[in-house]
């Protein structure tokens, strides 16, 4: 399993317990929970507050098994939390993680060939702990600057035999 479906995997198991953490709430005299969120493909709209198209949608059960499916103000208003800003953030780590996946992956190669003493050619310890702190950064769902990208490019160029440097040794 690449290192980004290890990443992915960890971060979808936090779902549930966010989901948890929310507890049970008042509505309209009921008590309510949390059971799910997603990002909505289909025309739905908000059974609370009636909003038109909502595309982030938490759906509530009452009780007795009643089901509602409800925008993020109203989720965040019912239940008196942050609900949709945790959700929001999930939603955009995953997507950094996927849109990073090949530096992730690439960063994982290496920084383990370089532990191992197995690489090709030679790497600063600078550029070695700028690699690292990148890794952690991106495995975190964060976005690397232009500059962190860049030097990753190098190395996976490197790696690939796409980029020839003189004595194998490359300095930022």
């Amino acid at each position: 399993m690449a290192k980004t479906d290890d990443i992915l995997l960890a971060l979808s198991r936090t779902i549930p317990d966010c989901i948890e953490s929310v507890g049970p709430f008042k509505y309209r005299g009921k008590t309510h929970r949390l059971i799910d969120n997603f990002a909505s493909l289909q025309h739905t709209n908000c059974d609370v507050c009636g909003n038109d198209p909502i595309f982030d949608v938490s759906v509530i059960r009452s009780e007795k098994g009643d089901r509602l499916n409800v925008c993020n103000n109203c989720i965040d208003q019912i239940t008196s939390r942050s609900v949709s800003s945790w959700f929001k953030a999930y939603r955009k780590k995953r997507e950094n993680v996927m849109e990073n996946r090949v530096y992730i992956d690439g960063l994982s190669s290496i920084l383990a060939m370089y532990e191992r003493n197995e690489l090709p050619f030679e790497i600063s310890s600078k550029d070695v702990e700028v690699l690292r702190k990148t890794f952690v950064q991106m495995c975190n769902g964060l976005d690397p600057l232009t500059k962190q990208k860049q030097l990753v490019d190098c190395y996976l160029d490197f790696l690939r035999g796409e980029q020839k440097i003189e004595g194998q040794k490359i300095t930022s």
